[in-house]
């Protein structure tokens, strides 16, 4: 009987979006395609379109591999191709016991739209690298995602945010805490 190793194993987890602020502002606006939902994303100016999120951060996380979190964004509408737009995602990681912090960790991420991924909805993974020495087991992520200006060609249309994931390396099968 071999074992298996959990070094290369890691743990994808939906961060949950928090809805409250988007209600209560009626912004960013919410979107329904078929049975998909998420929210237009403008570029971030004054009106406060962003997006926030919450997750604890397992315990099975290795604590020193840098975390993925993945955007699924799509065109609101066709766009040409060598068009972009960039989303930025803020974040910090609160103590459950200590005071929270109003700094962020900003890493934006620009994206260009390609031949084949053109048509309206078409969809792009947005991937955000997190610093790994700026998170801690079992702490409160918060994170905020908002779009702003691209660096040259900007698509024309909003883009449409759906979901988010966080990848992490584990490096055991659970903990006392089961999360």
């Amino acid at each position: 009987m071999s074992h298996r190793s959990f070094s290369n194993i890691s743990i994808a987890q939906r961060i949950p979006i928090s809805f409250s602020s988007a209600q209560a502002l009626g912004k960013p606006t919410a979107v329904t395609i078929g049975c998909n939902s998420g929210f237009s994303m403008p570029i971030y100016n004054s009106d406060n379109e962003e997006l926030f999120f919450t997750l604890k951060i397992p315990r099975r996380w290795d604590g020193t591999t840098d975390p993925v979190v993945t955007v699924l964004a799509h065109l609101g509408n066709t766009e040409d191709v060598g068009d972009k737009f960039q989303f930025q995602l803020s974040y910090v990681c609160n103590s459950t016991t200590g005071a929270l912090s109003a700094t962020t960790n900003d890493v934006p991420v620009e994206t260009t739209v390609i031949t084949d991924k053109t048509a309206q909805y078409s969809t792009y993974p947005v991937s955000f690298t997190l610093d790994a020495t700026k998170i801690i087991n079992g702490c409160e992520f918060k994170a905020r995602l908002r779009r702003i200006a691209a660096s040259g060609s900007e698509v024309s249309n909003e883009i449409i945010v759906t979901s988010v994931y966080i990848n992490f390396k584990r490096d055991k099968l659970g903990s006392k805490y089961n999360y």
